[in-house]
């Protein structure tokens, strides 16, 4: 993978510029406080990630960061990245990546928004920051055992080993969810509550039926009553209604009236059926026989059930003691199920343990072959008689990357003892990360150094530049230094400096010509305008003409 060029617009204090780097080792070089910097944090915004608004420039209300991404041959895991993002490209062999910070944040490849997870996904692994404020990678686990395996080329162990042990992990979350929901304090009250509903026997509508009869046996005397003399009076109603009828009749067939007739037929049919009905509810009821104390008893038995369960009705009564028995059934299966997973877990830490012993058998001869690399390195830049080695151990449980724990140790005292890199200046850890950096087998990256140098100088520096140009031949490598040695190395010469007009501060950013190159150099060595430094700067360029 290379980057093909890198645009920005309002980018902290650059208003609009556009970079191509080299396809090998490109330098950035400028004062001190120029700006150099912000090469390191467009990298990072263009691998995904996440920045704040103080990025964005003074000449509008959100900051632009684009590059296009060269897809090359040999770019296996870039392709794969690319594929398991479910990204389609227009153009295999290259796309443009876009972010823009400020007001409505956006993230885009090929014009297309995308998630930034996508971005991180795609590009995160393949572009890597170096700095002499980032060597804190070397205390970290991960990275100590990520270049051992690098060197080990685990790839494909590793892919194995890292899919069971993510099923391992999601299994184990599993347990402990269920592990949560065993409760056997909950099952007791469950078992309760369903039994005494249980006992309560309810049916849809009990509780309406029951306020029936207890109204009805409280008003029985009334109902009687009143439902006697109903009758009583539509007897004599109908018997004026029958008088009125034959009347009704008479005067029909005298008048022509026979709708009248009719409309006195309807009324005494009507009277005639009240009467019916008021006989009836005279009458006794179905439950005649039945306990006024019972109904009485029953009625406020399903209602202290219904109150206690913050409930109205039986039918709700009913779905309540369903559900219960549905939660009981789920937690009595629990046991069982928890079985089963441990089963599967079981068998997934057999086969995580057996491409974690096929990892280390590959890593023990891998880290001998780091320590003979890294010495070379670091022999290289002036640190003769250090000593160098990789320790390893054996973890209780699975990590991420297996049951192996790496260490790095060093001893620049000459004594016997072994000591944690915590140890070394400064300086020395700087020049430990950029062996590290570029012992890395990997090719088809995109490495950034940020003044990764500092604390080398002299000809320690000019070697580090040579190794980073050697590596560049595999990997697209820029470097932010304040060093010559390392500018001049340099296929590709950009310069950052910083203007101040009208109290506005900018950046210009340019790629230098050769002679443009010679006075950048001069500068970097004390003064630009010297004579005797510019003939040192062209010798310079000379040397890296004829490497």
């Amino acid at each position: 993978m290379k980057i093909g060029e890198i645009f920005l617009r309002n980018f902290l204090i650059i208003k609009k510029s556009g970079i191509t780097p080299s396809c090998g080792l490109t330098v950035i070089t400028g004062e001190t406080g120029s700006g150099k910097s912000l090469f390191v944090t467009a990298l990072k915004v263009l691998r995904g990630e996440r920045v704040g608004r103080n990025i964005v420039g003074k000449w509008g209300e959100q900051a632009e960061i684009s590059a296009e991404i060269v897809v090359e041959e040999g770019d296996v895991q870039l392709k794969e990245d690319i594929k398991l993002s479910g990204l389609t490209l227009d153009d295999p062999e290259r796309f443009i990546v876009k972010r823009v910070i400020g007001g409505k944040n956006g993230c885009y490849i090929d014009g297309c928004p995308v998630p930034l997870a996508t971005l991180q996904q795609i590009l995160s692994d393949h572009v890597e920051i170096g700095s002499q404020f980032e060597n804190r990678e070397l205390f970290k686990k991960d990275y100590r055992i990520a270049v051992v395996d690098r060197i080990a080329r685990n790839e494909g162990d590793l892919k194995k080993y890292k899919e069971v042990y993510r099923k391992i992990k999601e299994i184990e979350a599993q347990i402990e969810d269920l592990a949560a929901k065993d409760n056997p304090v909950r099952r007791d009250y469950l078992e309760y509550q369903i039994n005494e509903i249980s006992k309560t026997a309810t049916y849809e509508n009990e509780e309406k039926e029951l306020e029936e009869k207890i109204s009805y046996f409280e008003n029985r005397s009334k109902i009687e009553e009143f439902s006697s003399e109903i009758v009583s009076i539509m007897d004599e109603v109908s018997s004026s209604l029958s008088k009125c009828a034959l009347l009704s009749e008479k005067l029909s067939a005298l008048t022509e009236t026979e709708s009248f007739a009719q409309r006195v037929k309807s009324l005494s049919i009507d009277a005639e059926d009240v009467a019916r009905s008021s006989a009836v509810l005279n009458k006794s009821a179905d439950f005649e026989n039945e306990d006024i104390n019972e109904i009485k008893n029953r009625h406020d038995n399903l209602f202290r059930v219904l109150m206690k369960h913050g409930l109205s009705t039986s039918e709700e009564l009913i779905k309540k003691e369903y559900e219960m028995n549905e939660e009981l059934y789920e937690i009595n299966k629990v046991p069982q199920k928890i079985a089963e997973l441990n089963s599967e877990l079981e068998k997934l830490k057999k086969g995580a343990s057996d491409i974690a012993l096929k990892l280390r058998e590959k890593r023990i001869p891998a880290t001998k072959s780091l320590e003979d690399k890294i010495l070379k390195y670091l022999k290289k830049f002036a640190m003769e008689g250090v000593k160098f080695s990789v320790e390893t151990g054996v973890l209780e449980d699975f990590s991420e990357s297996g049951l192996d724990l790496i260490e790095f140790k060093v001893n620049t005292i000459g004594t016997e003892e072994m000591y944690s890199v915590s140890s070394l200046s400064g300086g020395e850890l700087s020049r430990l990360l950029l062996a590290m950096k570029l012992l890395d087998e990997e090719s088809g990256k995109v490495l950034l150094f940020d003044e990764i140098d500092s604390n080398i100088g002299g000809e320690t520096a000019k070697n580090a530049a040579a190794e980073m140009l050697v590596n560049s031949k595999k990997n697209q490598i820029m470097t932010v230094t304040h060093f010559p040695q390392t500018a001049s190395a340099g296929q590709t010469h950009i310069l950052v400096e910083k203007s101040t007009a009208d109290s506005d501060v900018t950046a210009g950013i340019k790629v230098l010509s050769r002679e443009e190159r010679i006075k950048e150099l001069a500068r970097m060595m004390g003064d630009g305008a010297s004579k005797d430094l510019l003939l040192t700067a062209e010798k310079m360029l000379g040397e890296q003409n004829d490497r």
